[in-house]
């Protein structure tokens, strides 16, 4: 395979603001508090805003290797670059081999999700049958459609999608001080004492790191926005503080609201945050059933950006076919990777629905997810320090470019070996032997394609990733692998 040559993107055409957005949508805010506010009060009791603190202080050290690196190379291969070009192209290709499986499958899990919500609840409040493939069919339409049309369009969606959601939840935790239940206006969820043990809290906090998760695929847009160097760190600090504030806020709202003298009715119910705003709203419930549809739409239409960028890039390196580096000259999309993806996001949508369950297939693929972004996550912490102590000595800094990547990556195995550990059970069971045969069949790859063409292709793709490396100066391209 060789380097595809094709029209470039866009570049500058995505401001600051919507840098951010991509981040948060991608986190996103409504599907996050409301999918996982239940587990983890059920493990964490009444301290699992507590727990949420914590989290966003132990995910903000990974936000801090995708702040350095995207200070110093930008491209939309995001982590393939970055460890390609800092590592080698070997561990650069296997990285991406672990990111191509839980990144493009994210929109398609999320539609599968909200279609069986949907039905469920607008079955329970109205009598209305509306099943769940059809909502996430058309939401995979409409994914595809925003998608062609443009990053500039793409980047409106998700900044109106981001802000309509975000003051939903708000508004909804609002109402619950504003009203509180059982127990009154409380400030005991800050009390981490008030956890129903400490291992309880421990384990709330483990499944709440990865709530926080996303916020590092502002990377593939790195090639289309404006100042990516200053503004896509920004994004990443403001995405975590905005995100740190929001959790700690809803679900202390939502707790309150709920009755703090009654959490255990909270774990147990069907959908506690549905039903708070059933109580509080009335039927305005209908808003926060809008929010959720909304999140997971704002998180569809960041997975299309970020991963038809990657596909584009790693297409554009020569590692996937060239016709995927295809770029359309009207929109400077990347038409063939946005196709590519959004037949992935309808497949995972309706085949994994059906085999799993519309609600059931998030948590199947949540394990692999997690599993799999450890060891992306993992290779990024690396990448910090070689590029800094090697490349950069003068910015070396001990604690910013060693300390914490270690600190992240102990974290990260961690909650790997907690997700493994008691193994999941019934199907949700053969989920990590996925992420493990992935994984296997990634460095069979590596290993066969590095003996059949040694100093070939593999290296050029690592190198070719950046739109700043030329044909001139790849002699000095930072590759360290043999």
């Amino acid at each position: 395979m060789t380097p595809h040559k094709t029209h470039s993107l866009e570049a500058g055409a995505v401001p600051l603001p919507g840098i951010l957005m991509q981040a948060i949508t991608h986190i996103g805010p409504a599907v996050g508090i409301i999918f996982s506010i239940q587990s983890i009060t059920g493990v964490a009791g009444l301290a699992s805003p507590f727990a949420f603190v914590v989290a966003a202080i132990a995910m903000s050290t990974v936000a801090v290797s995708v702040i350095q690196l995207s200070k110093k190379i930008s491209s939309a291969g995001g982590y393939f670059t970055w460890v390609s070009q800092i590592i080698g192209p070997k561990s650069g290709f296997f990285t991406a081999w672990a990111f191509l499986l839980f990144e493009p499958i994210g929109a398609g899990i999320n539609l599968s999700f909200v279609g069986g919500t949907l039905e469920t609840s607008l079955q329970s409040a109205y009598g209305i049958d509306v099943p769940w493939w059809i909502t996430a069919a058309i939401g995979g339409v409409l994914l595809t459609i925003i998608s062609i049309l443009g990053v500039k369009i793409s980047v409106r969606v998700i900044v109106a999608l981001g802000v309509f959601e975000i003051l939903a939840c708000v508004a909804l935790a609002a109402t619950g001080l504003a009203h509180p239940g059982p127990g009154g206006l409380s400030f005991a969820p800050f009390n981490p004492a008030n956890a129903t043990s400490f291992g309880g809290l421990f384990l709330g906090i483990v499944f709440s790191i990865f709530v926080f998760s996303g916020f590092e695929e502002v990377a593939p847009l790195a090639e289309e926005s404006h100042e990516p160097k200053k503004n896509l760190p920004r994004a990443v600090i403001l995405a975590f503080t905005i995100m740190g504030i929001f959790f700690l806020f809803t679900s202390w709202g939502f707790l309150v609201g709920w009755g703090t003298n009654n959490i255990d009715s909270f774990v147990a119910s069907g959908s506690g945050v549905m039903e708070l705003a059933h109580r509080l709203w009335g039927n305005g419930w209908i808003l926060m059933l809008v929010a959720l549809v909304v999140s997971v739409m704002g998180v569809g239409v960041a997975v299309q950006n970020a991963s038809s960028r990657v596909i584009f890039g790693m297409a554009r390196a020569g590692v996937l076919p060239a016709g995927l580096a295809k770029i359309d000259p009207k929109r400077r999309t990347p038409v063939n990777a946005v196709w590519l993806q959004s037949a992935i996001t309808l497949v995972v949508a309706l085949g994994g629905g059906a085999l799993f369950g519309a609600t059931g297939l998030i948590a199947f693929a949540a394990i692999i997810i997690t599993l799999l972004i450890i060891v992306v996550y993992t290779f990024g912490n690396i990448s910090v320090w070689r590029l800094y102590s090697r490349t950069y000595p003068k910015e070396y800094n001990r604690f910013t470019h060693l300390v914490i990547p270690i600190f992240s990556t102990a974290v990260l195995l961690f909650v790997g070996y907690n997700t493994l550990f008691p193994l999941p059970t019934g199907i949700n069971g053969l989920a990590p032997i996925v992420a493990v045969v992935w994984l296997a069949i990634g460095l069979i790859f590596v290993a066969v394609l590095s003996r059949k063409d040694k100093n070939g292709w593999m290296l050029k793709a690592g190198e070719a990733m950046s739109p700043e490396i030329t044909e001139e100066n790849l002699d000095s391209t930072i590759i360290t692998e043999d």
